[in-house]
């Protein structure tokens, strides 16, 4: 299968890549069917590409390759709707807003973040009251360090791409009943 984007030209991908997300993500109801593929290599950041809306695609992380000590619980009703067992069928990823001309200012949202049982490929944009939906990425000691990293870089140009990827297990996550 393929699908023409707007930012990455033809993705090509099986029908078995596909992230289900039911009830699409906020703001974005229609969008429920999804690719994930790293933004680069040995990066970090992933895109999370719409396949019924080719037009839109997030950036988004692992939370916890940035935040070690983070755990959450996910709701039975959350772990009900992607069929979720125990918390090694999970990976988590949040969206990341990058503000324009200031990249060291990136922030990700904790609060909203979402989760994929990898054992069905069944997704679920969940809310985390106790999270900030604004949490930086880089704290402000190291900005100065990171500006001079990406000054370095040279662009990358995007074309036709294939992209096989595996979801990865989470470093940290609770997957706990609601009492």
């Amino acid at each position: 299968m393929e699908i023409q984007g707007t930012r990455f030209g033809v993705l090509e991908f099986e029908e078995n890549e596909i992230i289900e997300i039911a009830d699409g993500l906020l703001g974005f109801p229609l969008s429920k069917k999804f690719l994930l593929f790293p933004y680069g290599q040995d990066s970090s950041f992933f895109w999370l590409q719409s396949v019924d809306e080719p037009e839109i695609a997030f950036i988004v992380v692992n939370p916890f390759d940035f935040f070690a000590d983070l755990e959450f619980s996910i709701q039975d009703e959350d772990a009900s709707a992607l069929g979720l067992e125990n918390s090694e069928d999970v990976e988590v990823f949040s969206l990341v807003t990058i503000p324009e001309g200031r990249p060291e200012e990136m922030r990700t949202n904790l609060a909203g973040p979402v989760v994929v049982n990898t054992g069905n490929r069944r997704g679920r944009q969940i809310l985390i009251k106790e999270l900030s939906p604004r949490q930086p990425l880089i704290p402000k000691e190291l900005r100065a360090k990171y500006l001079k990293e990406t000054d370095r870089k040279k662009p990358v140009n995007r074309g036709t791409r294939r992209r096989v990827r595996q979801l990865d297990k989470p470093k940290s996550l609770k997957v706990a009943a609601a009492g």
